[in-house]
């Protein structure tokens, strides 16, 4: 791990259950020493991305609010996306949900609500569990051979947990099954009581750069169209990933 790859992963340390660190304790977690530490300190709290507070422990700066706003506003899957979810969840009375992957990290970047307001545990930006949902599945689906070992090899327990495979042969087989039908219909895989379809905004290479999904009580979801939402949500995919091309986004 290079150093700058070690300073910033200062910043994936501070979570609701541990909001602040000391100097001491993120030595101690990075497995440093402390005249390193406190260089790395001194170089996130400058640039704004930690603040110092008044005990001598640190948070999270002030710069993560600008960056969360400028991904809002430039961002150009974001930029295309939002009027075309909105547009979906008027059409369908379905909460529409992009998600996208971040290494081994899966986490919403965007949700328009429907009338049901939903209160997902998993909200904007808290990284989801990777082998559970609509969205991961539909991502996953489109990667190569290769990656998907790696991902097995390094989660295998909690593939098998969440009833993926009990080899990397059955975990790849079950995720062509997903790729070959272009989506994935899940039933409180996430959350108990809430139903979603997922497919993917693939990019131009085939592989998806995100995901777009429909997320809605079971108890509706059962009653629904599934072919008409289908339908309506991958027009919606489809739209995103082509005017997003245009500003050379998907890869």
């Amino acid at each position: 791990m290079s150093s700058l790859t070690k300073m910033l992963s200062i910043l994936d340390m501070f979570t609701v259950e541990a909001p602040t660190w000391s100097t001491e304790s993120i030595c101690h977690h990075l497995g440093c020493s402390v005249p390193t530490g406190y260089r790395y300190l001194r170089e996130l709290v400058g640039s704004g991305l930690l603040l110092r507070l008044g005990d001598g422990s640190y948070g999270l700066g002030p710069r993560i609010i600008k960056l969360d706003y400028q991904l809002r506003t430039i961002d150009p899957l974001l930029r295309v996306g939002q009027p075309l979810m909105r547009e979906l969840s008027a059409q369908t009375g379905c909460d529409s949900v992009m998600t996208r992957i971040f290494d081994d990290e899966i986490v919403d970047t965007h949700r328009e609500s429907g009338p049901d307001g939903l209160h997902l545990a998993y909200g904007r930006g808290r990284p989801r569990p990777l082998f559970r949902g609509g969205a991961p599945k539909v991502i996953l689906s489109t990667m190569p051979k290769g990656k998907l070992t790696r991902l097995y090899n390094k989660h295998a327990e909690s593939i098998a947990a969440a009833g993926m495979g009990k080899s990397v042969d059955e975990f790849i087989a079950r995720l062509h099954e997903t790729r070959k039908a272009g989506y994935h219909i899940s039933k409180g895989e996430l959350e108990a009581d809430v139903g979603a379809i997922a497919v993917p905004i693939l990019g131009q290479s085939a592989l998806a750069v995100g995901a777009l999904a429909l997320v809605i009580p079971i108890r509706r979801f059962e009653f629904m169209n599934h072919e008409k939402l289908l339908e309506l949500l991958r027009e919606a995919a489809s739209r995103i990933s082509t005017e997003a091309a245009k500003s050379h986004v998907t890869q």
